[in-house]
Parts: structure tokens; C-alpha cells; sequence
């Protein structure tokens, strides 16, 4: 499974709603008897997600969003706000 966190952001605002830009559309997935859903196969093969692959899951229920984020960007990015939350109170101390 790849890992897809970079520093730049995929996200960008827009009148107050985050809008997704670069993104693919792959087809749709529809929720079987068990709350199982099967990803495109295209989406699988471009994000080489495997059987037995874990990801963390994301959603705001407000604006019905849902992600799949794997686990090993989800501790990148993690670490990422960590450094700047630490280098924010490192500066707030020198004042």
C-alpha cells in the first residue's frame, strides 16, 4: 500500500466549504448486508491496496464525507501537526 501525505495541502477553502481538487473520480460502491463495500478495482490498483490492508477512517456526518486514510500516512501527517504544534509553544515562551 502506498503512502500518499505531502506537504502540500489537497484541500483548498471555498466560501467557508473545503473543495477537493486532484481527485479522481473511480465509480461507485454501494454497502452490502454486513456494512462491507468493495472499492473500484482501478482504485485499487492505483493506491496498490491489497486484501487484508487496514486504513483508518475519517467522516464528518454534517457534510457526509468519508476517508480512508492509511496508517502509516495518517502517523506521518500526525507527526507533522505534532512539530508544528511543539514549535508553536516553544515560540509563545520566548514572549
Amino acid at each position: 500500500m502506498k503512502s500518499y501525505i505531502k506537504e502540500t495541502s489537497l484541500t483548498h477553502r471555498f466560501k467557508g466549504t473545503i473543495m477537493m481538487k486532484d481527485m479522481k473520480f473511480y465509480g461507485s460502491a454501494t454497502v452490502g448486508e454486513r456494512g462491507q463495500i468493495v472499492l473500484p478495482a482501478k482504485l485499487r490498483e492505483d493506491f496498490d491496496i491489497k486484501k487484508g490492508d487496514m486504513f483508518v477512517v475519517i467522516g464528518n456526518a454534517e457534510t457526509y464525507r468519508i476517508g480512508l486514510v492509511n496508517p502509516e500516512s495518517m502517523s506521518t501527517f500526525l507527526d507533522q501537526i505534532s512539530k508544528q504544534i511543539d514549535t508553536m509553544k516553544t515560540k509563545i515562551k520566548k514572549k
